[in-house]
């Protein structure tokens, strides 16, 4: 048996998680059948021209999230933000000094991004040489916080998360995760959500598999996406609305963002 104490980083996610738990949220497990953008993406990569399916997928969403305000806003009890702005985390592995570990990316303004300019900021983030895993750099502080009672930690967080427009700035309006670059096991990942956002998702794996096309059956490339909604401040109907918008831009309307 093996013991390691439990880092600055790890222990201030701990206590996020508490302090966002038990939101009110309803899943939507979706299958979209990538197999004619996968075809546009690979002709437009041999052309020299940057977008990977990850950086669509993301511009996808924002421009949803962009069509749909109620999905781009944060909510408790005594308010409700709607924001403008589509500012999208993503968490990015992080390969420093021989060590590997994710670090949060916030992308600002995604709807006003192309899925090339979105590949590059991304990259960009994984080249960057990142001296702390936390957001707080500093040793001295982190070393403060570690002493700090577990009580007096969360109501901070409770009062920091109450405030949307810090939450925009430190983690963005929506939150996109993905799993296909590190595994093909198809299956579905639930991606965590807490309030106050309106909704999470999570890409998983691409796989082949037999799909009726046009009464005819062919082998057709899918992928499966997990979209976590807070039952706070989204229905049913809009959110399967918001899912129908995103099924075309998907499917069938993805010229629209292979323009650029």
């Amino acid at each position: 048996m093996k013991s390691t104490k439990t880092s600055f980083q790890r222990k201030l996610a701990i206590h996020g998680f508490r302090v966002t738990e038990n939101s009110h949220n309803f899943y939507a497990l979706l299958e979209f059948d990538i197999t004619n953008l996968r075809k546009k993406l690979r002709t437009r990569r041999q052309n020299g021209k940057e977008g990977t399916l990850f950086s669509f997928f993301i511009k996808a969403i924002a421009e949803c999230l962009k069509l749909f305000p109620d999905f781009n806003s944060m909510i408790n009890l005594k308010k409700t933000t709607t924001f403008s702005d589509v500012d999208i985390a993503v968490p990015v592995e992080i390969m420093n000094e021989n060590e590997t570990y994710n670090r949060q990316l916030v992308l600002r303004n995604v709807e006003r991004m192309s899925i090339g300019e979105i590949e590059k900021r991304i990259n960009k983030c994984k080249r960057e040489k990142h001296t702390s895993k936390s957001y707080i750099p500093s040793p001295f502080v982190q070393k403060i916080f570690s002493f700090l009672p577990d009580f007096f930690i969360a109501t901070l967080f409770r009062l920091l998360t109450s405030n949307h427009g810090f939450v925009k700035k430190y983690s963005g309006t929506a939150f996109v995760t993905s799993v296909s670059m590190f595994t093909n096991v198809p299956g579905f990942i639930i991606p965590y959500i807490g309030k106050p956002k309106a909704v999470s998702f999570a890409i998983g794996s691409v796989c082949k598999k037999p799909l009726v096309v046009q009464n005819k059956i062919e082998i057709r490339e899918t992928v499966n996406i997990t979209a976590v909604f807070n039952h706070d401040i989204i229905d049913g109907a809009p959110a399967a609305r918001f899912i129908n918008k995103l099924r075309n831009f998907i499917e069938s309307d993805y010229d629209t963002f292979l323009t650029d």
